[in-house]
């Protein structure tokens, strides 16, 4: 017999914070109802266990740490099933949190990856640089 679903909610979350979205996918994917999901979504939120705005802000510390800016970074957060004014709101949260600068971000991600010219510049572009944060950190000396 399967559990009810805010119990296999609960098994869910115990691993990993999830948003919304993915909560009510991976209940949906193990055949709970759409009334089923929805009373357990309620009821997780409740709880505190299930909250999209706490996931947002791990995400998006995490993802700027790793190098990740811009809409680059944005669009990340929202495929993890995130609003975007949830999304926007915890990018902003984290950027004021880490006193964090495009430029030395950008840096040390070249320095790290040993990084130079066309290379980096692609790889800064990948990751949502904007371009004249790219030509401050690629260009010798160039200035913040």
């Amino acid at each position: 017999m399967k559990p009810d679903a805010l119990t296999q909610a609960t098994k869910l979350l115990a691993s990993t914070d999830k948003s919304s979205t993915q909560l009510a996918a991976a209940l949906g994917r193990r055949g709970y109802s759409q009334a089923e999901i929805a009373g357990a979504l309620e009821r997780a939120r409740a709880l505190g266990y299930l909250d999209d705005r706490r996931v947002a802000a791990k995400k998006a510390r995490d993802d700027l740490r790793a190098g990740w800016v811009g809409e680059a970074l944005l669009a990340r957060l929202t495929a993890a099933g995130l609003e975007e004014a949830v999304a926007r709101g915890a990018v902003k949260d984290a950027i004021a949190e880490a006193g964090w600068s495009a430029v030395d971000a950008g840096r040390r991600l070249v320095a790290a990856r040993k990084l130079t010219g066309a290379k980096a510049a692609r790889f800064l572009a990948s990751r949502g640089f904007e371009e004249d944060v790219v030509e401050r950190v690629i260009e010798p000396g160039g200035a913040e």
